[in-house]
């Protein structure tokens, strides 16, 4: 690997590791409370992981077109 691919990997890392205190703490400045911040947050992750799946059998349906592999 190069130099600009492990730091942008350092970078991605970072943000990944700063971004829910960050977003705890902005949403509690804005007068949010932690715990309404957390159940939006898992609704909201459940929903898009349940669209992701769905979306991963629908694609395995149509490449198959169909045939079976009798």
């Amino acid at each position: 690997m190069n130099f600009h691919q492990d730091t942008v990997e350092q970078g991605a890392a970072m943000a990944a590791k700063v971004a829910p205190p960050a977003t705890v703490s902005l949403a509690t400045i804005a007068g949010y409370q932690v715990n309404e911040v957390l159940l939006w947050a898992t609704l909201i992750y459940t929903v898009l992981m349940i669209g992701h799946k769905l979306w991963q059998i629908w694609r395995d349906v149509t490449r198959k077109g169909g045939h079976r592999g009798d």
